[in-house]
């Protein structure tokens, strides 16, 4: 096998102009798997850092049956917002952080005209703790949420704009403050339909890529939402932080334990399903996108191998008339594939890694398209695992897209290969 190994490198070294083909194949091809999976990782870590750290959190808590009828945003079940709940919590493994929310509908004026909205009362003191990055798509101008605040408001930018409403401080320097205001009016009803209204300052301005949040949404503390809903120490759902999105999954299972069949726990994942489809039809495209350029790759080692076939046939004759068996023969030419294989492989994983890495260190500013308007840094990232794995996959595509032309070669009869020119 040694000798085999040390012609089959010789073999290589000496036909420059078709292994370099081939090497190039498959070095262009493992970089460009690498660095596209490189930006299509980072740009999901984005996503969901967006989602998870700036959203929803990473978990949710909600009374049984309310998920149900999400969509309704009911007010009961309700769940209490005291510490013996909290403590349940926070005593699973991996959890870090806890906060309570409510989740509610009404009607928010300007004084002239008055529209739907999707209210979301915030416990400003523990939001961050679960949603640490809250805040993060206020635009600028305005200011978030902040501890203590209480009649105070954060509107999505598209429904601000109908109401021409802005901060005070934008107010003050607008150009035209005609019908500009800084306050509107949310009214709603308790779960047993008592009606109340309540002035609010508007604080902030918040842009998403998603219409509804744009359209739609107001923040506002959780006191005053309280207070609006009549349900002082109640909540409709806790939002929890964890130390390991890897290890979402058992972190929910043992809170589920915990807290027991009265309440239900939600991954973000089921929370945002549309962010979770994106996610996956990205991996999707991905995945088509690899299979495409391991096929090129793959389409010309074939090709590589066949004409060295083809150019070698005196060669090839020579050995087997000289008492090479053919099965030394296909060895060979298998493992000058292999060779290519590895060297072409490994040199693709240490150029895309490298890009990766440099792009990563420097950092891609960008707005991002789904979940934010506001300013974020892309930083592509590579697993060691999908790095090993394509490095096998292009060492195995090598070997096994060499497998029909070395049969071909030790199939070759000595005395016709002997009499070719």
């Amino acid at each position: 096998m040694s000798s085999l190994t040390s012609l089959a490198v010789r073999n290589v070294a000496r036909n420059r102009r078709r292994s370099l083909v081939t090497l190039a194949a498959v070095l262009l091809g493992v970089t460009a798997v690498l660095v596209l999976r490189g930006f299509i990782e980072g740009f999901i870590h984005l996503m969901v850092d967006d989602i998870v750290q700036g959203k929803t959190g990473a978990l949710q808590v909600h009374p049984a049956g309310y998920v149900d009828n999400i969509d309704a945003l009911p007010l009961e079940p309700s769940l209490p917002y005291d510490e013996s709940l909290l403590a349940r919590v926070r005593a699973v493994s991996g959890v870090t952080g806890v906060t309570g929310r409510i989740q509610f509908s009404g009607l928010v004026s300007n004084g002239l005209s008055q529209t739907m909205f999707v209210g979301r009362g915030l416990d400003v003191a523990t939001e961050k703790q679960a949603v640490p990055r809250a805040g993060f798509d206020v635009l600028a101008g305005g200011r978030a949420l902040a501890e203590g605040d209480y009649a105070h408001a954060i509107l999505g930018n598209e429904l601000a704009q109908s109401f021409r409403a802005m901060p005070p401080a934008q107010k003050a320097k607008a150009a035209d403050a005609e019908g500009v205001v800084d306050r509107v009016t949310l009214a709603s009803s308790s779960p047993k339909g008592r009606a109340n209204s309540l002035d609010v300052s508007v604080e902030g301005l918040n842009m998403s890529g998603l219409p509804f949040e744009n359209k739609r949404v107001v923040a506002v503390p959780l006191k005053l939402a309280q207070e609006l809903l009549g349900m002082r120490g109640r909540v409709t759902e806790l939002a929890v932080a964890v130390d390991d999105l890897n290890d979402l999954d058992r972190i929910a299972a043992d809170l589920r334990e915990e807290l027991g069949p009265q309440y239900e726990v939600h991954t973000w994942q089921e929370l945002q399903p549309f962010v979770r489809d994106i996610i996956s039809r990205q991996r999707y495209v991905m995945g088509l996108i690899s299979v495409i350029l391991f096929v090129i790759i793959i389409t010309g080692i074939i090709n590589t191998m066949l004409m060295s076939v083809f150019e070698r046939v005196r060669e090839i004759g020579t050995m087997l008339a000289v008492g090479m068996k053919r099965r030394q023969v296909l060895t060979m030419f298998l493992l000058e594939a292999t060779l290519l294989g590895v060297v072409g492989g490994v040199g693709g994983v240490l150029l895309g890694s490298t890009v990766v890495r440099a792009i990563a260190a420097r950092g891609i500013p960008m707005s991002m398209v789904v979940t934010s308007g506001s300013q974020s840094v892309l930083r592509p990232s590579l697993s060691p695992s999908f790095v090993l794995i394509t490095l096998v996959v292009a060492v195995v595509g090598a070997l096994v897209a060499s497998a029909w032309p070395a049969w071909r070669a030790s199939r070759l009869d000595p005395v016709e290969a002997l009499r070719s020119v």
